[in-house]
């Protein structure tokens, strides 16, 4: 038997260059995302976060067992999410996809219980059988992330009102990212930024902001207080938030906020131009709306902001409960309550994306002024396509919910309600002194502010929760409640998202734009077009299988033939 050396060593030599890159690939990781959309490649935020992980982080994710096709989908992006985490966090990052129907009903009861300790409910699904029936069964999408002897759940679905089935599994696949990420942020975070509820001057009261309050101390320290003659008081926190003052601010107060601005503090202003309330409007059947100043017109203005003393009515509106039989038995009906419009958010903004319409009351609208600032705005709030605004002094009364809306008079359309402004700010008190109140030097004044962020809201209701019997045993309705429909709007995700946005230093909040495209097939041609896929399907396969035996049969006989 005759060996081929050269044959050999070809073959040796291969093994060994298999054997070798075998091993370096081994140690040195790569995946190549091929997408348009870069879905698969985590942003360089959460890659930092997860190297420096200081120790291990376990995702329980209880969307396991038999799914729908749509949650099926949603648990595979989880998983291959998760599966991006673990590449670069290594084993300090493991998880685990469990079936909340696998145990027996004691194990299955203290899920649920467990579930429910963090808001969670189970989420049914109904489904055609065979044979027509409808089949009712539940899901757990949520994940609950640990880390030491703390716990974070994570709802992994979003469902928006006025959003089909497939655009509310893409958003929740676009939140991902940015979910799983916020929750292992907060766990491994050791100290947590602080941020101010402004007083003295009128605004909300503790009960009347307690359920942001409580969705923002998730992330930060809130605090509450009025400000000294200490120019530096507010320096050690990240954002102050000014909301719904009714009495005039002193040059002092104006001082020490533009300051806190010029070196490069967040502030975030929801200001009623015009006062009016629906409290006012129980108590008397009819009410006059003025002017609301609260000496801030100038500073604003300066900023680049005016907010406009118009009230708004809008067609798209939400609703109160009036009584049917004044002099009867009591019968609340809910109607359309022009003056509580329901606005439409920024589609692209982090702080808007894939949130709910936010419901106002009594709302202004704002303008932006001198374009020659070095600012970049963006409208993150606006009206719908037919609004009225209405001039002070404005009269307003109970009966107006019977009044039939005239289009002419509707004419205004996407009226911006809350903006932001990005950039360097100029000093309301440059070539102004320094107010006598407050012992620090001109020297010390900044005229120029860092890089910093700014934010006006033209309805302090916004942030606003009702509080029903608030001198006796005080029970809250929930922040951005409909009463008239029951319904929940996105009062409170939209505080939360700007709250972050504003003390935001290292991109997280960009997470919050990630975009991947819905690809639905079209229906239209789908209906008119079914008939010739059909055949092609059935009958390609068997043409090439046709087409194959004749030309194998062809080349044997030419090869073979003699």
């Amino acid at each position: 038997m005759k060996f081929n050396i050269k044959a050999i060593t070809q073959l040796v030599v291969l093994l060994a260059g298999l054997i070798i890159l075998n091993l370096i690939a081994s140690q040195w990781f790569f995946r190549i995302d091929l997408t348009s959309e870069k879905r698969h490649t985590l942003s360089s935020t959460s890659v930092n976060m997860l190297k420096e992980l200081p120790s291990e982080v376990l995702i329980k994710v209880y969307l396991g067992g038999e799914l729908n096709v749509g949650f099926q989908k949603l648990s595979r992006a989880t998983k291959e999410m998760l599966e991006e985490f673990q590449s670069v966090g290594k084993k300090k990052i493991d998880f685990r996809f469990l079936d909340p129907n696998d145990g027996n009903a004691d194990e299955k009861k203290a899920l649920l219980e467990q579930l429910r300790e963090y808001g969670f409910e189970p989420q049914p699904v109904f489904e055609n059988a065979e044979d027509g029936r409808q089949i009712q069964s539940y899901v757990f999408p949520y994940a609950l992330i640990n880390f030491n002897d703390r716990i974070i759940g994570v709802n992994l679905l979003e469902n928006l009102p006025g959003k089909g089935g497939a655009e509310n599994l893409n958003i929740s696949i676009e939140s991902l990212e940015y979910k799983l990420t916020d929750a292992i942020r907060r766990l491994t975070t050791d100290e947590m930024p602080k941020v101010a509820f402004l007083e003295g001057h009128g605004e909300l009261d503790e009960l009347d902001v307690i359920e942001a309050t409580d969705a923002l101390s998730h992330y930060y320290q809130v605090d509450r207080g009025r400000l000294g003659t200490d120019v530096t008081i507010l320096n050690d926190y990240k954002a102050v938030i000014v909301a719904k003052p009714s009495k005039s601010f002193s040059e002092k107060d104006k001082f020490i906020l533009d300051q806190y601005l010029m070196n490069g503090g967040r502030l975030l202003y929801l200001i009623d131009a015009v006062n009016i309330t629906l409290d006012s409007l129980r108590k008397e059947p009819q009410t006059l709306g003025l002017y609301n100043d609260v000496n801030l017109d100038d500073q604003l203005f300066r900023y680049g902001i005016r907010v406009n003393p118009v009230l708004v009515e809008d067609i798209q509106a939400g609703r109160i409960l009036m009584n049917a039989r004044p002099n009867g038995q009591p019968q609340l009906v809910p109607v359309p309550w022009l003056y509580s419009p329901l606005l439409t958010p920024s589609g692209d903004h982090p702080v808007t994306r894939n949130i709910n319409m936010v419901r106002g009351d009594f709302t202004c609208t704002i303008d932006t002024v001198g374009s020659e600032l070095n600012l970049k705005r963006t409208v993150l709030l606006t009206t719908s396509r037919y609004t009225k605004l209405n001039g002070t002094p404005v009269f307003v009364t109970m009966a107006d919910f019977n009044k039939k809306p005239v289009q002419e008079e509707f004419s205004a359309s996407f009226m911006p309600t809350a903006i932001i402004e990005e950039g360097v700010f100029t000093s309301v008190f440059q070539n102004r002194p320094v107010p006598n109140e407050l012992n620090y030097a001109s020297s010390k004044v900044r005229t120029s502010s860092l890089p910093t962020r700014l934010m006006v809201i033209a309805d302090g209701d916004i942030i606003k929760n009702e509080v029903r019997f608030k001198e006796s045993n005080p029970r809250i309705t929930p922040l951005g409640y409909d009463e008239g429909s029951q319904q929940v709007y996105g009062n409170k995700d939209f505080i939360v998202n700007a709250v972050n946005y504003l003390c935001d230093d290292d991109g997280w909040m960009q997470l919050r734009g990630r975009h991947l495209t819905l690809r639905l097939l079209d229906r239209a041609k789908l209906s008119q077009g079914t008939a010739k896929w059909k055949w092609l399907n059935v009958g390609l396969p068997v043409v090439l299988v046709i087409f194959g035996s004749l030309l194998f049969f062809v080349i044997r006989k030419k090869r073979y033939g003699k």
